[in-house]
């Protein structure tokens, strides 16, 4: 079971307005959640809303562009939800003579509040998603097997690290709402 948000609720409702509201929806659900699979849920009800009020305006008042309302209803908050959640992607791999290192930026939810293994679980699961090298996913998907989670504590910042084997993974939660993550694979 999903558990929607209230205030993403509230505000992906201005998609009952015909034309402009499916993009503006998308981008308000979007820009809080900064993840694709995490406005996913939100999609599912945005997308009929969008449908049956666009198509019902255009019906309504401007018949000769039905087809294009009910193309742009369907698409646009897919299409946008994509492209703009593309924007929070950034994926560095810098090879060293030694080692392998994967930096990424998971985008978080400010409101989120969890016990430190759970968040650290919730960010490698995005990375997870994210990468596309079978190499590294096995390496991601086999952490839940290897030594505790080790967190250190300072004025601004989080820092989560564990080990496994010749993988160092560390995450590191500052101010801002994205988790900055690093993996580095040895040879």
């Amino acid at each position: 079971m999903v558990s929607y948000e209230r205030g993403t609720v509230l505000q992906s409702f201005s998609v009952l307005v015909p034309w402009i509201g499916p993009a503006v929806s998308t981008l308000l659900v979007v820009r809080r959640m900064r993840d694709f699979w995490n406005s996913a849920p939100y999609l599912l009800y945005i997308t009929p809303l969008s449908f049956a009020s666009t198509v019902l305006f255009t019906f309504e008042y401007l018949k000769q562009f039905l087809l294009i309302a009910v193309a742009y209803s369907l698409l646009s908050p897919l299409l946008f939800s994509y492209l703009y959640s593309k924007k929070f992607d950034s994926m560095d791999i810098n090879v060293n003579e030694y080692y392998i290192e994967v930096k990424l930026k998971i985008p978080l939810l400010s409101d989120q509040v969890i016990d430190p293994n759970s968040l650290f679980e919730k960010v490698v699961g995005k990375a997870v998603r994210r990468l596309r090298n079978p190499y590294y996913n096995f390496k991601l998907k086999s952490l839940n097997n290897c030594s505790n989670l080790k967190v250190s504590l300072s004025e601004n910042k989080i820092i989560m690290r564990r080990r496994c084997g010749d993988i160092i993974v560390e995450v590191i939660i500052s101010n801002s709402d994205t988790a900055d993550m690093k993996l580095s694979i040895s040879y």
